[in-house]
């Protein structure tokens, strides 16, 4: 275990081993500036200190200059110039073989740590030495910062273009939950519809939208509307299918004026159906050149379509409700429909039996006034009081109902015009003791009274509720319980 643990120190010390060609270099100009002319002064001074040295070893003979004394002097500044120079120039080659790629690569790491890697890396040819290998690794370095950086700016670009889309989507939804949140308040149908449009239109800066309608069964419906668009541009347009437009989906020869109308703009239309019966469409557009319409896309204008449906088919069930409904929501009592409808009945039954048909009428004069003072929760529950106090003083045949705001009208079969104002006088005495003089309304509320009878009073439902609302006007008017003219 100790060898194997030895050698893996070994071969990790080997492995991160320094090259030493750095290293040779820098002896060899230490030797060439330093080492090599000191070496020749020191010989300089033994031939002249050692004259024994030379007569043993007979070195006159060899440099005869050096016996003749006056060329001495010359040969050994000559000796210490050329030694000088040689050092000089090697010495300097070899600085700037080491300093100049040290001073490039220097360059080429400031760019770096400045955050420019557009430059060119440092190339040194024909150098295995450290300089080499750093060069060749710090150009690898710089490659692959390069590299990093690219890779970091596309998926830059990709995050950004990801969070547009999840910006265009969450818009998307929130105009969904919007337009869903009107239809579910009962808002009005074509407010619902307008909000279909704009939304829709908006989902593109340079889209437009477009909804065309038939007439439904009497819904009081604007049936061509736009966003974004000149509405005389399909004013004459019959759309009756889906269509698809753009890049890869050329208009058919039926549809080319109306895309060449369109200013060739790329274009979606899709049915709007009820109850599976086509009774519109729904038209989407944008003038982007070259484009394709996304499927998700396709399917969330279909979502669009869908909400469009729905609003449409609410309004007509709500329609119908209304229609069948006979009881009004505040009070209990029959609805102003309801009561003209059995109003007709009694006045045809009454003709051809000759027998009497009285109404009677109750005006809550004031009421107007009261709710803008207290409220109208307040107002409501005087209404409501007073309503339930007629409801339970007339008989199982007689019918209560409610006009308008203020208004409580009683069916009255089989009475008279006599019969009618004492009943009338009954109840208002009673509503007088309870309903309202338990609130303290005689100064701010009058209770106003109107009767009539067919034929006297007229033949038609219309002639008698205009005779009764007269008789108000002229001032059976009863002020919590005292009768006074208005």
């Amino acid at each position: 275990m100790r060898a194997r643990a030895r050698q893996a120190v070994v071969g990790h010390g080997s492995a991160h081993a320094t090259p030493t060609g750095i290293r040779l270099q820098l002896v060899w100009a230490f030797l060439f500036m330093s080492a090599i002319p000191l070496v020749m002064l020191c010989l300089i001074a033994a031939w002249f200190a050692f004259p024994q040295v030379r007569t043993f070893y007979r070195m006159d003979d060899w440099f005869p200059l050096i016996t003749n004394p006056s060329g001495a002097t010359w040969w050994v500044f000559a000796l210490i110039a050329l030694t000088a120079l040689i050092s000089l120039l090697g010495g300097a080659y070899l600085a700037i073989r080491i300093i100049d790629p040290v001073i490039r690569i220097n360059e080429q790491a400031r760019r770096l740590a400045a955050g420019d890697y557009s430059g060119t890396p440092v190339q040194l040819k024909h150098r295995d030495d450290e300089l080499g290998q750093l060069t060749a690794s710090l150009g690898e370095l710089t490659g692959r910062i390069r590299q990093s950086m690219e890779e970091l700016q596309q998926f830059g670009q990709r995050t950004t273009k990801l969070n547009l889309e999840i910006h265009q989507r969450v818009a998307m939804l929130s105009s969904l939950l919007q337009i869903s949140e009107a239809i579910s308040r009962g808002t009005d149908l074509n407010t619902v519809l307008d909000l279909v449009i704009k939304q829709v239109g908006s989902l593109d800066e340079r889209g437009f939208s477009f909804l065309c309608l038939q007439p439904i069964e009497e819904l009081p419906l604007i049936l061509r509307r736009g966003h974004a668009i000149d509405l005389t541009l399909i004013s004459a347009v019959a759309f009756d299918s889906q269509l698809l437009i753009d890049a890869g989906h050329p208009p058919s020869g039926a549809m080319q004026a109306i895309w060449e109308r369109l200013d060739r703009a790329n274009l979606i239309v899709q049915p709007v159906l009820v109850r599976r019966r086509l009774v519109g469409v729904l038209g989407v557009g944008h003038y982007h050149t070259n484009y394709h319409w996304p499927a998700e896309l396709v399917d969330l204008i279909g979502i669009f379509v869908k909400q469009a449906s729905i609003a449409l088919e609410n309004e007509i069930l709500l329609k119908k409700t209304r229609t069948l409904a006979v009881l009004d929501e505040l009070t209990g009592v029959y609805n102003e429909r309801h009561i003209r409808q059995r109003l007709a009945e009694e006045l045809r039954r009454a003709a051809i039996y000759q027998r009497p048909c009285a109404l009677l009428m109750f005006f809550i004069q004031g009421l107007q006034t009261y709710r803008k003072r207290h409220g109208e929760p307040e107002a409501e529950t005087v209404l409501k009081q007073v309503a339930r106090q007629v409801q339970e003083l007339v008989t199982e045949v007689d019918r209560v109902g409610r006009f308008d705001s203020n208004e409580l009208v009683i069916l009255l079969p089989e009475r008279n015009k006599r019969q009618a104002m004492e009943m009338g006088e009954a109840i208002r005495r009673k509503i007088t003791e309870t309903a309202l003089a338990g609130r303290d309304l005689a100064e701010e509320l009058q209770l106003g009274v109107g009767v009539a009878e067919n034929p006297l009073d007229g033949v038609t439902g219309e002639e008698l509720l205009e005779k009764a609302r007269a008789m108000i006007r002229q001032g059976a008017s009863i002020v919590a319980g005292t009768s006074q003219p208005e």
